[in-house]
């Protein structure tokens, strides 16, 4: 009866240990904090939750997030890699009421795919000022239909402008699930320009802001058609000369449009903008296009126009200077050039034709005093060896 005793014991220690390995995360085991020992940057209260700048280096405290809360502001820490079910320990930890989350200025260079699930009333997902690899994540807002408002300033790595990293952003929002998106932004990324794809901002149906501007674009190529609901474009601070014709009939197309912003873009204000309709569609567009009396000409450098807003000019100031063809130029230059041998031979060939008979008894005589020489030289030798 004893031995039975024993034997049972164990049994259940055996199966209580294996439970418990089984049970418990390895990341759980590192979260050892409770929300009464948080840090002093670190506070909360039924709805919001707050760590700013406590230099965190793990996500844990994020699993620590009571079901009550509705704002969660977690900027100014240390957290490369944000895991997946990012407030659950591997499993998903459904919290019904977090409507904005603040992931700002953390160094965030990698976003698990999953890290999104579980928060069905999610609006605004802020993930501004971090170096986000998004080559590495493209399905990462795909459980993000509840999103209204996506913030992605200066969020990706700094060669993120180029081509790549763009077609990459491209399938980001091709994988996306951001039905109900209504704003999102875009400034500071170094974008170059970005590319007319289907998926942005196509796959954007409520879309109704778009900020794009501190970035280096210098013709937008982007397909606005399909953004009926669209009421602001931000395009300040790019490298604009103008915008082409197709663009602007796109932007007219749009019935919702109230503001168009392109203050701050170096406008090259010559014949070709006037060319290309630009001028007499900001005429037309006084009431969309915001601060248009600020729209300053910056190129030509040398152009007399440099300094004055677009609309204080009048089309006869917008002229171009003709260029210097320089393949046209050096052919001239070779034909005269050409010509001028050409005389010189036949001047030649003239004066020598007109003095011939003098050159013939010239090279007569040369010849004979050659020969008198060579005989003299001859009679000389035989003389010494005789």
């Amino acid at each position: 009866m004893k031995c039975a005793l024993n034997m049972y014991a164990n049994c259940i220690a055996i199966v209580l240990t294996v439970s418990i390995f089984t049970a418990v995360n390895p990341a759980d085991l590192r979260c050892h904090r409770t929300l009464k020992n948080l840090p002093t940057q670190c506070h909360y209260n039924e709805t919001v939750f707050s760590c700013v700048n406590a230099n965190e280096t793990d996500v844990c405290l994020l699993k620590l997030v009571p079901l009550t809360i509705t704002h969660v502001v977690f900027s100014g820490n240390i957290l490369p890699d944000l895991p997946a079910y990012l407030f659950g320990n591997d499993t998903c930890r459904n919290l019904p009421n977090l409507k904005y989350l603040d992931l700002s200025d953390n160094q965030v260079e990698h976003i698990d795919n999953g890290a999104f699930q579980c928060l069905p009333n999610l609006e605004g997902l802020v993930l501004n000022n971090n170096i986000w690899n998004v080559s590495t994540d493209t399905s990462v807002f795909a459980h993000s239909s509840s999103l209204k408002n996506l913030s992605l300033s200066n969020a990706m790595m700094t060669r993120s402008g180029n081509v790549s990293h763009v077609t990459w952003l491209n399938w980001v929002f091709q994988n996306s699930d951001l039905r109900n998106l209504e704003a999102v932004h875009l400034e500071r990324n170094g974008f170059l320009s970005l590319s007319e794809s289907p998926a942005f901002p196509c796959k954007l149906p409520s879309l109704r802001k778009l900020y794009l501007s501190h970035n280096f674009i210098s013709i937008p190529k982007i397909n606005i058609s399909c953004l009926e609901y669209l009421e602001e474009l931000h395009l300040e601070n790019n490298s604009i000369g103008y915008l082409r014709q197709p663009f602007m009939t796109a932007l007219d197309k749009l019935n919702k449009l109230k503001g168009i912003y392109l203050q701050k873009n170096p406008f090259y204000c010559d014949c070709h903008l006037v060319d290309a309709g630009f001028y007499e569609w900001l005429q037309k567009n006084t009431t969309k296009v915001i601060n248009k009396d600020h729209l300053m000409c910056l190129r030509p450098f040398q152009s007399k126009n440099v300094n004055h807003s677009i609309l204080s000019l009048n089309t006869t100031n917008f002229t171009c200077t003709k260029p210097i063809n320089f393949d046209s130029k050096l052919q001239a230059s070779y034909i005269a050039l050409g010509v001028v041998l050409c005389i010189i031979g036949i001047l030649t060939i003239v004066i020598l034709f007109l003095n011939r008979h003098r050159l013939r008894n010239r090279c007569k005589k040369v010849k004979e005093s050659c020969s008198s020489a060579m005989a003299a030289r001859e009679h000389h030798y035989s003389a010494v060896n005789v």
